[in-house]
């Protein structure tokens, strides 16, 4: 496995909280944008040290979603760039969390995100009483977005108390963005799946619901030979979470099956593209990213190949982009984002 450690901070943390959640998309017209979460609470600490109901960063803290995009080096320069932080337009609620990015059919940006309008968290929501906001963006670029509030219609469809889209950067399937989200119904979770093209809720995938006793939470899409691929984190906190993940697959609307695999994961968000996995590789924490190469889980147990480690240290909530040879990763450390970019002739040879 090939170390990389040519690793730089892009986005600082603020004096008093984080920057994280990254979420990267390209434009048709090759931009590349980083969406991300300015955190200003204190980015340590138990939940009950900031509000006494969600962890202390979460939601209901006044945190916003920030864009940076990256500026590509004319020949002969070999440093990419990114511009400074810039704020989406006011029609977004003043409080976003956990940007989810995909481009349609039709080549629109569309950006799904929670928010709140009052103390309410994910683990406080209540499907009968005050719940998060399930807020979708959509236009051409983050300066020229639409918005609407998606909740009631999914709240209704789902059964939920709770749901939120998974951050990151996610696939298109039949000229529709493909949207994970977490549902917890109770003190159960699923997957569902939420189709959106323009701005409208094509459909909705059957729940995709874990192996008994197992719970899912954060999940990567993928497309892979055909099939789209749900790679889910399981649900857990403090360790609980770790050491397994759960693949499943199916036609974008319903699941044929399913392979819990068990893996040095400590729980995280992570990033599938076809049959590439980049993730913190450790049982214990957040470190020593890297990316692996998975066998096919219809195939039998799933099996990883390590390509390359990612400069080893911290490293938390990721995402990936990939513009020709580039593959782009952008990952968290020290309350900041920091990013590495890889060859994609290299990680194939």
């Amino acid at each position: 496995m090939n170390a990389r450690t040519d690793c730089r901070q892009i986005v600082a943390p603020l004096e008093r909280g984080e920057a994280r959640i990254p979420a990267l998309t390209l434009l048709p017209n090759g931009r590349m944008l980083l969406f991300y979460d300015e955190r200003p609470a204190p980015a340590s600490g138990k939940g009950s040290d900031f509000n006494g109901l969600t962890m202390a960063s979460d939601l209901p803290n006044p945190n916003r979603i920030r864009w940076v995009e990256r500026t590509f080096p004319a020949e002969g320069d070999n440093a990419s760039r990114w511009s400074a932080p810039r704020d989406l337009p006011l029609t977004l609620p003043a409080i976003t969390s956990d940007a989810c990015v995909g481009i349609d059919g039709d080549g629109l940006l569309h950006l799904a995100c929670a928010s709140t309008r009052g103390r309410v968290g994910y683990m406080d929501s209540r499907a009968d009483a005050e719940h998060l906001q399930a807020i979708l963006a959509w236009g051409s670029g983050p300066e020229d977005l639409q918005v609407r509030d998606l909740a009631d219609e999914l709240y209704s469809r789902t059964g939920a108390d709770a749901l939120f889209a998974t951050s990151g950067s996610t696939v298109t399937w039949q000229g529709a963005v493909l949207l994970p989200y977490v549902v917890r119904v109770g003190n159960r979770t699923h997957v569902q799946v939420v189709a959106v093209r323009g701005g409208e809720i094509q459909w909705l995938s059957d729940p995709l619901v874990g192996p008994q006793g197992v719970l899912l939470d954060e999940t990567t899409l993928a497309l892979w030979d055909g099939r789209l691929v749900a790679n889910c984190r399981l649900q857990g906190f403090e360790g609980r979470g770790s050491g397994a993940r759960y693949l499943a697959w199916g036609d974008g609307h319903s699941w044929n099956g399913g392979q819990l695999w068990d893996c040095e994961d400590p729980g995280c968000n992570a990033k599938q593209l076809a049959d590439f996995f980049i993730h913190p590789h450790s049982l214990s924490s957040r470190r020593a990213g890297s990316v692996l190469r998975l066998t096919p889980p219809w195939e039998g147990s799933v099996r990883a190949e390590a390509l390359a480690a990612l400069g080893g240290g911290e490293f938390g909530y990721s995402d990936v982009c990939v513009r020709g040879d580039e593959v782009v990763v952008v990952f968290e450390r020290d309350r900041s984002l920091w990013d590495v970019v890889l060859s994609m002739t290299e990680l194939v040879s």
